[in-house]
């Protein structure tokens, strides 16, 4: 049965289905950044560098996509590797310039005892050390999906 589901498909339609998914997650991640920014987007200009980005990278991937086979895929690894760089750079922000000291109190956390987090003594909220990562992730993700050589099409 199985068989008879994937008989069809080629390298290059999984390919491109992989890359339609990613592009899905930009958009995800467009409306979940866009979100969780609201709160500093009129204090702070750099808010709005990831949201601009992923709006312009889920408007071009689309083109590429649908041009996949001249200059398609070539656009893509830029773009995916713009949004890898995008979140290390996001991943500097929020660590305030103290990535080390900033992970160990959120590793710190795993092996402390559940429901024994130390108590916010009014200090201000920082944002989410390791959120940014999840556009290296995708962008590592859709880097190597581009790489993949498909039949027939060099």
């Amino acid at each position: 049965m199985a068989e008879s589901i994937f008989q069809g498909l080629t390298t290059r339609n999984i390919q491109i289905a992989q890359l339609g998914l990613l592009l899905g997650g930009i958009s995800l991640l467009l409306v979940e950044i866009r979100f969780e920014h609201q709160a500093v987007l009129a204090d702070k200009w750099q808010a709005w560098i990831p949201i601009t980005y992923l709006a312009l990278a889920l408007l071009l991937g689309t083109v590429a996509l649908v041009c996949l086979r001249s200059f398609g895929k070539n656009l893509l690894i830029v773009l995916f590797s713009g949004l890898a760089a995008l979140g290390i750079a996001g991943f500097c922000f929020h660590s305030l310039g103290k990535p080390v000291k900033q992970v160990s109190e959120v590793v710190s956390v795993d092996f402390s005892k559940p429901g024994q987090l130390k108590a916010d003594d009014g200090e201000e909220s920082h944002p989410p050390i390791l959120a940014p990562l999840a556009l290296v992730g995708l962008g590592v993700l859709g880097i190597s999906t581009c790489l993949i050589k498909t039949e027939g099409v060099s």
